[in-house]
């Protein structure tokens, strides 16, 4: 696996302290984050843009790594000449949802976990879901009636959202092998817009591009930070396109800047995972636990509750007063009533992640909650699960519908970050 350059920086929120407060500056200091305040070298390279039609193919791959653009007209992203658009540097501040950008001679590419610590995350990055990108997104402020991506070819078939000032308007369905994607017609005007990455792959981003009068600036997010753990109802493949994830229209609806850690079949809670969430700023902590156990009967009811405290105690060791609501599994047909090879039933797991719940706020944690995944999602809604466990289009809709609800009466009525 290849590796290139890794930088990060500060800015943000910090680790949450009491309900949704920013506190920790030690741990924000300790912490890698993407959405950082430009660096100065980032700065630099920007003044001095250059042009790049003479330079040799070493050349090429440095302007990547420090975000020196391309001439208007000349060749960009994936090589084609193209009129009447110019190329934007390719900067780390136009990237957010993401744990680590890895800087790679093709481009950037976003990762779901550090990737530097790749092989302490075995097997391979989280079951290979570590470089899929749900909920990762380019943001930016620009008048252009056009944007241009470019990427490394597609391992699968995948989507990419446009959304301006809060709406989606373009959803561009991609082959596998695709390398561009073009949006159209966009919203006349100063319009702020959010590229949603694919939630079922990864990818690597070579470039990018816009009107050749038209100008455009990274985005800050400064919202508070919501990190949430989950499997693949999290990471949510099936949702009818990247921006239409449950956790997608949550963050918009509650008002959170999003890190999904959403691992399909991957959700075993490891003791690398509660590190990851630990180690990452966030005023509000949100985990939907037990369903991949269940599935890979990787845990026997005896382990459950130990491996379920060692998680949250771990968390706690950075995020000693951010809100952190447990979410047992929402419904799931079968998995109701037959014992797993190991006596699970989801079922069991609820009273499990329920009763460990208690304990801990018993032991003094004020702000650790539970909500049962059948007050989100329940009998009641089955015919949306396309295969008994996983929700379909619709049903994910519904689960970003119902969250903030939901989230509130879990919170007992303490008031979100505002």
């Amino acid at each position: 696996m290849a590796r290139g350059e890794f930088r990060s920086g500060g800015g943000g929120a910090g680790c949450g302290s009491g309900a949704g407060a920013v506190s920790g500056a030690e741990n924000v200091k300790s912490v890698k984050n993407v959405e950082s305040v430009k660096s100065a070298e980032s700065v630099k390279s920007v003044k001095s843009v250059k042009n790049l039609e003479n330079v040799k193919s070493a050349e090429r791959t440095e302007s990547v790594k420090s975000g020196k653009s391309l001439e208007s007209g000349k060749s960009v992203g994936n090589g084609k000449n193209l009129k009447n658009v110019r190329s934007l540097p390719l900067l780390e501040d136009w990237f957010h949802g993401a744990v680590s950008l890895e800087h790679r001679q093709e481009g950037i590419k976003p990762w779901r976990i550090p990737f530097r610590d790749y092989d302490l995350y075995p097997p391979d990055g989280i079951g290979g879901k570590a470089e899929i990108c749900s909920g990762i997104r380019l943001r930016l402020t620009t008048d252009s009636g056009v944007l241009l991506l470019w990427f490394e070819p597609l391992a699968e078939e995948a989507s990419l959202d446009c959304v301006a000032d809060g709406r989606l308007v373009q959803t561009l369905r991609l082959a596998a092998g695709a390398g561009e994607a073009r949006f159209t017609g966009l919203p006349p005007g100063v319009k702020e817009l959010e590229i949603y990455l694919p939630q079922n792959t990864g990818m690597t981003i070579s470039g990018l591009a816009i009107d050749d009068n038209a100008v455009a600036e990274p985005l800050a997010d400064r919202r508070p930070r919501w990190v949430t753990y989950g499997s693949s109802i999290t990471q949510c493949v099936a949702a009818s396109s990247p921006s239409r994830t449950w956790p997608v229209i949550a963050a918009g609806e509650i008002g959170y800047h999003l890190t999904n850690l959403g691992f399909s079949g991957n959700c075993l809670m490891e003791p690398m995972a509660g590190r990851l969430i630990r180690d990452l700023p966030a005023d509000l902590i949100t985990l939907c636990v037990g369903v991949n156990i269940y599935g890979a009967v990787s845990s026997s009811p005896r382990m459950f509750k130990p491996l379920l405290i060692g998680l949250l105690e771990t968390i706690r060791e950075k995020h000693t007063e951010t809100p952190m609501v447990v979410i047992s599994p929402i419904y799931g047909t079968e998995r109701e009533t037959e014992e797993n090879p190991l006596g699970f039933t989801l079922p069991l797991m609820r009273r499990e992640i329920a009763d460990t719940v208690t304990l801990l706020q018993a032991r003094g944690d004020h702000h650790l909650h539970y909500l049962d995944g059948l007050e989100w999602f329940g009998p009641s809604d089955g015919e949306l699960l396309t295969d008994g466990l996983h929700p379909g289009p619709e049903g994910y809709e519904l689960l970003g519908s119902r969250f903030s609800g939901r989230l509130a009466a879990a919170l007992q009525g303490g008031m979100l970050h505002q």
